[in-house]
């Protein structure tokens, strides 16, 4: 089993990043590859790294299942069919292992073939790309080497999928907001969020905020948590406010829920609390 720290990169929006570790520079899409498919189909994606003009490097490609704590603090990476929505058994890549020159690109063909009896829902795991020691690299005396290595999310959903969240748990504090969630539906759920603090239901936002993007798992961890900072409630005038918080999930409707909150009488039990 392999851990992490390091957030992974599972957005849906595109990033192409220069990225520099002991000299190697290197600009990738982090794009997490996306697939529709049906029982039976077999579909090819390619990922593609392309090296900067100073050096080439060897890399090593594979296929892990991933998931991350509660909080999305942790990443833990395992060999591929430890979870029951992992699709890595599926997935064969090609080149495995390849040399790639300096300003060449490393291209790695991901053929994912479906099995006949799937059931609906989503499927996931990661592809891994290593740079590798060069072994033909003279020693000279004691070294520490930094090799890159970067994980990029495979999805692929058999319909009907169903994408479904539920809210439960809004806690306020002083200076932060954190929202506790539920996948409920048989897919992964990427989603973005804000909350909005208002004196009432009719009135504009006093405090706003929003969340980073996320996805939510349905395995080995259905639930997930996300904070995000708040200018001091502190400071507001005391009385009876209302909190509501929006989550888009990608679908033609936003998820919502709402609570009272009395300032300063909760902040204070907030307080206690922690």
């Amino acid at each position: 089993m392999r851990s992490s720290s390091a957030i992974l990169i599972l957005t849906a929006a595109l990033a192409v990043v220069p990225i520099q570790a002991s000299g190697l520079k290197f600009t990738s899409s982090f794009e997490s590859i996306k697939v529709q498919a049906r029982p039976g189909d077999v579909v090819t994606r390619s990922w593609q790294l392309h090296l900067k003009d100073n050096q080439g490097a060897r890399f090593h490609a594979k296929i892990e299942d991933w998931w991350q704590s509660e909080d999305g603090e942790r990443s833990t990476y395992e060999k591929p069919g430890v979870l029951h929505h992992s699709c890595g058994p599926w997935i064969t890549l090609s080149p495995v292992e390849t040399v790639v020159a300096a300003g060449s690109t490393l291209s790695v063909q991901i053929t994912a073939t479906v099995p006949q009896t799937i059931a609906p829902g989503g499927y996931w795991c990661v592809l891994t790309v290593d740079q590798l020691p060069d072994p033909l690299a003279p020693a000279q005396g004691v070294q520490v080497n930094f090799l890159s290595s970067i994980s990029t999310g495979i999805f692929i959903y058999i319909d009907p999928v169903v994408r479904e969240l539920e809210i439960t748990a809004i806690d306020i504090s002083a200076r932060q907001a954190r929202i506790m969630v539920r996948n409920v539906g048989n897919a992964p759920v990427g989603l973005d969020g804000r909350i909005e603090i208002s004196k009432t239901a009719e009135g504009p936002p006093v405090v706003s905020a929003t969340f980073v993007r996320t996805t939510v798992l349905t395995e080995p961890i259905a639930t997930r948590s996300f904070v995000t900072k708040l200018p001091d409630l502190a400071a507001l005038p005391a009385g009876r406010y209302l909190v509501r918080v929006i989550l888009d999930l990608g679908l033609d409707h936003d998820l919502g829920a709402q609570r009272e909150l009395v300032i300063p009488d909760d902040l204070k039990r907030t307080a206690k609390g922690l």
